[in-house]
């Protein structure tokens, strides 16, 4: 059976990339003529930029639609456009096609196995310091440590696969003692003793609270797979084009992050006036559980947004050790910290 995972293998390739082209559309949402030129404008005018999601847009993108409300990015002389993403939506695609100039990934896994395949994307900041996926089990349920999956019933999305195979292999528990079962994003099959342990991430917090008091987790960081969440990426096209663009969306951007961290509810009132259904009083808990993770010691020393390169390798290797990859991918070529470092964001 295969069990490798669409959201790992980006269905744009190098061929279509380059049979496609850079688009003028891509082009001009940089604030680019085709030749790679600036767009003649009045020193007044703002450059429009869209920034494509990898999932729906919620409280746990804060900072992107602070950082619109509080005119951050007016400031920088852009007017950024925000693309939600949703379940049919391959971000790695929506870009690579220039469609948008750049996109946000909800982990950076899809960025490594569309570069390992000849995608030329790379991505240059990341608003989640660590990844905040888990997995969660019930406290009478006896597991200790991962060692303890071998004879339970696993429930994980379909996506979570390799990311269940990696901790399974670090741990030394064979793939055939654990059973596997494909659920949504809900904690419901551990009330229902469906699942013994089922994977999610740990800031959703309206899909967790059903087991709030009555479980605990193992967070993948914390089991040393470690990725990135919500990261910014573009082509390597573009990247080279419009430098200066990138470091004023991140400039622009480290503002809002910080301002929702210190103005939680305000954040949420943002976002919720750029997108519809959504209910504040999940947002807000959801927000404030995910702001732990948009900072860590990297970002307090060298700037928001900044990524550790050995992550990058780290992931690689893992991966390519798993088959889901067909190369091995060096951290210079899918991403960088150039922008982070000349946009000289806020230390947080």
């Amino acid at each position: 059976m295969n069990d490798r995972v669409s959201l790992l293998v980006p269905p744009v390739t190098r061929r279509r990339f380059l049979q496609g082209g850079v688009t003028a559309a891509m082009l001009t949402g940089a604030g680019l003529t085709p030749g790679g030129r600036p767009r003649a404008a009045s020193a007044q005018a703002a450059t429009p930029l869209a920034m494509q999601l990898g999932w729906f847009a919620n409280s746990q993108m804060a900072g992107d639609f602070t950082a619109i409300g509080k005119g951050y990015f007016k400031d920088a002389g852009l007017d950024v456009n925000i693309v939600p993403g949703g379940p049919s939506i391959d971000p790695v695609g929506v870009v690579a096609s220039g469609s948008v100039p750049i996109g946000n990934v909800a982990s950076i896994g899809v960025l490594v196995a569309g570069r390992s395949r000849g995608v030329p994307i790379k991505a240059f900041a990341s608003a989640f310091q660590r990844h905040p996926f888990a997995f969660f089990f019930l406290r009478e349920s006896g597991i200790k440590t991962p060692a303890d999956f071998a004879g339970k019933t696993i429930g994980i999305q379909g996506t979570a696969r390799p990311l269940l195979d990696a901790v399974l292999a670090k741990y030394q528990v064979p793939r055939d003692k654990v059973n596997v079962i494909i659920i949504g994003g809900t904690t419901t099959p551990l009330l229902t003793k469906q699942a013994d342990v089922v994977s999610g991430w740990i800031i959703n917090y309206a899909q967790n609270l059903p087991i709030q008091g009555k479980s605990d987790h193992f967070l993948l960081w914390d089991l040393g797979i470690r990725m990135y969440a919500y990261t910014y990426f573009t082509t390597d096209q573009a990247y080279g084009a419009r430098k200066d663009v990138l470091t004023r969306y991140i400039s622009a951007a480290a503002r809002g992050w910080l301002y929702a961290k210190d103005h939680p509810e305000e954040a949420v009132d943002f976002v919720l006036k750029s997108t519809s259904g959504l209910d504040r009083e999940m947002e807000v808990p959801t927000w404030k559980v995910s702001i732990p993770y948009i900072s860590s010691e990297a970002t307090r020393q060298r700037g928001w947004g900044y990524m550790d390169p050995q992550v990058w390798s780290n992931l690689s290797d893992t991966y390519h050790a798993l088959d889901q990859i067909p190369r091995k991918v060096p951290a210079d070529e899918v991403m960088t910290n150039e922008i982070v470092l000349a946009a000289k964001t806020l230390k947080f």
